[in-house]
């Protein structure tokens, strides 16, 4: 590449950026069902959990109903509460399925990573020319 070609650009490093989903006929567990299971483990409530994440509370419950007839079990315990509201806990299939996303997402990042910065250096792509 010359240099009238190189224009200035964003100082952070350039990166492939992956989106890890699980699906069947479609996705059903992503970025955002582990956003809410994480903040229902924090606050053991869903209401509290879908405020923290920036989610409606019917569109938690949607991720929360989603995600299990995608799984085809379930992931959060539930129960109903009176005007403290219900208990809500992510169950071992459910802290289990998180653990195999994270460590999946993390595995995929960093060979995509890698890789992204090998086919950049190999097609005389890489920011420092």
């Amino acid at each position: 590449m010359n240099k009238k070609e190189k224009l200035e650009s964003d100082e952070a490093e350039i990166r492939a950026d992956i989106r890890l989903r699980f699906a069947r006929s479609g996705p059903y567990f992503g970025k955002g069902t582990m956003m809410l299971l994480r903040e229902i483990q924090k606050s053991g409530n869903v209401r509290k959990a879908c405020e923290n994440c920036g989610f409606s509370y019917s569109k938690g419950w949607t991720i929360l109903e989603k995600c299990e007839k995608g799984l085809g079990y379930k992931v959060v315990d539930r129960r109903q509460g009176g005007s403290g509201g219900g208990i809500a806990e992510v169950n071992e299939t459910g802290k289990k399925l998180m653990r195999i996303f994270d460590e999946l997402n993390r595995e995929l990042s960093d060979f995509a990573d890698r890789r992204f910065r090998e086919l950049m250096d190999e097609n005389g792509l890489n920011k420092d020319e």
